[in-house]
Parts: C-alpha cells; structure tokens; sequence
C-alpha cells in the first residue's frame, strides 16, 4: 500500500515574535517522523513524508496515496489536530485515526472534560477565557494552572501547581497573554499519575497503564511539567503496571476505556489519570494523536514494557485502522 505520512517537523518553522519558547513542542523530530516510515515499511508498505503545512492539501490529492498515518499537530487554532483528517475527508482519503470532530473535542481540555462529566470522574474546574474572568473564590488550594486547548505539556511547569491566589492570578494573567487562549484552573490532584494506552476500535484494549513517578519531589508537589518530560531520565520512574491496589487499577482500566468510547477515539490512544487524596483516578486529558517517538513518549514506553517495540506498535496502529476502514494490506 501507497502511505502518505501526514506530520509536522520540528526545526521547519520559526517562532514567532513574542511567542512561547515552547510554541512547537508539539511537533516531532525528523529522527521520530523517519522512524515511524521505517517502521510503516517494514510491513511491505510505500511511505511519501509529506509536511502539513499550507502545501499539504495539494500534495495529497496529487499523490495517489491509497491512506494517510496523520501524526501532525497542526499549525494553528483551537481545532488544529483536526485539520489533516478534514483534508482527508474532503478529498476522499481513509486514514489512520481519529477523525476531526475527535481531535477537535480532545485539544480543548474543558471541552473534553464536559464530554466526559457524569461517565467517568473529572476534576473540580474552571474555564477562564479572559481576565474579567478570574474568580477562583470557591477553590481551594493548591490549584492547577494550565492552557486549556496546549499539547505536550506547553505551558505546564513546575510552577503550575500553586498555592496562593495572588500567584494563580499572576500565573493565569500570564498564560492568557502567552498562549492567547483560554486558561483552566483545576484542583491539584496529589496522588500518583498515570496513562493508559489503548488499541481498538469496536472493542478496544488496553495495551498497558503506566504511572509516571517522581525521583525528586513527593506525589503531592509532583507536576509532570515541561522540564520533566525533557529531563525524563532523571526526573521520573515508569511503572509498568501502576503500584495500585488491584480496586484502583480496576477503575482506571473501566474508565479509560469508557473515556475511550465516549470520545469516540479511533485506532489508538492514550488516556491520562491523576488520583485525587481519596484513591479515586480522575480524568485530565485524552490523547488520539499521542507522541510516538521510538525512545521518550509515554505510548511507546509503556508498549515497551509489555514487550511490544517501536514498530510493532506502529504495525499494531495500522492493522487496528485497515481493519476498521475493511482495506485488505
């Protein structure tokens, strides 16, 4: 089969004046873009890297490309991590993943949240859209700060977890001029953090959970920040399973595949928990287009742990898309 590789590679595009130094976090390596071509190809498939950027339409209706495995972010707006699955949509194209209205849904944390509420549990929060906005007057603290519709932990540092109202103010103030988006202040949640990466379509699967613990600092200051999952050899120990009680692991298991479902996520994904001071997990984010860079993405490290490596996963990732999709590889 014909694979167009739909992505967005770091070092191709400029920041901006007076943007955040981390305004591409989001986008990968070209080290991580040619792995996951290899890895495509060793299944006997073509592969055409193609960028998603302004080019991108045109490139793809001219390629003959029988499907597209979309790892692109996107370059701009609150819907951006939908823009390459509309493209395919429009011009006729199956591809590998969640389709728009998911990916739309799943960017905006609050949105997501909304979606979820009363299916599995959220945290206490609060959408901020502007600074006549601020009142945080019901919360108690510490709280969590953050941008609400960010990927790949932009905008989250260690100093998102705080304490006092005048420095959440600050920090909120901060993040709305910034990242010129809407803010959502949460309650922190201070026990251990946990993913859960999943495979499937009409009856999906989990494939492994994981919990991210800190080396350096106790569960109830950890924030698994930016400057963590940059220095994630010295910051963190993965824990493939989580060290749960089998009850907590249970729920974690039921609601990550509930969140699964409501989103309507496609082929693969990964879903993110933190337990609250009670034992209970709750919801913070799910990630249809999760990182899949062969040594330092949640997804790929956790597979690892269970013995499935780098390509295999991205065999898994296809297989579960062709099948869906009733194309014979």
């Amino acid at each position: 089969m014909r694979f167009a590789l739909a992505c967005n590679r770091s070092g191709n595009y400029p920041t901006g004046e007076n943007r955040p130094e981390d305004e591409f976090e989001e986008f990968d390596s070209p080290q991580t873009v040619q792995a996951i071509a290899e890895a495509i190809e060793s299944f006997g498939h073509k592969v055409k890297i193609l960028e998603a950027d302004k080019t991108f339409p045109a490139a793809l209706s001219r390629g003959k490309f029988d499907i597209v495995f979309n790892i692109a972010e996107g370059l701009s707006g609150r819907a951006r991590e939908a823009q390459v699955p509309a493209v395919c949509e429009m011009l006729g194209i199956p591809y590998v993943g969640s389709d728009p209205v998911t990916l739309g849904v799943t960017l905006d944390k609050n949105l997501a949240k909304s979606v979820l509420s009363g299916i599995v549990p959220v945290p206490k929060g609060r959408l901020i859209r502007n600074e006549s906005e601020i009142d945080l007057s019901d919360f108690t603290f510490p709280v969590f700060v953050k941008p609400n519709a960010e990927g790949s932990s932009k905008g989250i540092r260690n100093s998102s977890r705080i304490d006092n109202l005048s420095a959440a103010v600050e920090r909120i103030r901060s993040l709305l001029q910034e990242y010129r988006g809407a803010v959502l202040v949460e309650e922190f949640l201070e026990g251990p953090e946990c993913t859960v990466g999943i495979l499937g379509n009409a009856s999906p699967r989990i494939v492994a959970a994981m919990e991210i613990a800190p080396k350096i600092v106790p569960n109830e200051y950890f924030v698994y920040s930016l400057e963590t999952k940059r220095d994630f050899k010295n910051q963190v120990e993965y824990h493939v399973p989580p060290r749960l009680f089998s009850k907590q692991s249970d729920l974690l298991y039921e609601n990550a595949l509930k969140a699964f479902v409501a989103l309507d996520c496609r082929d693969f994904a990964r879903i993110d928990f933190r337990f609250d001071r009670h034992g209970i997990p709750k919801f913070v984010e799910a990630n249809p287009l999760p990182g899949l860079a062969p040594e330092k993405s949640d997804f790929v490290i956790l597979a690892q742990r269970v013995g499935i490596e780098h390509a295999a996963l991205i065999g898994a990732i296809v297989k579960e898309a062709l099948t869906r999709l009733g194309i014979s590889s």
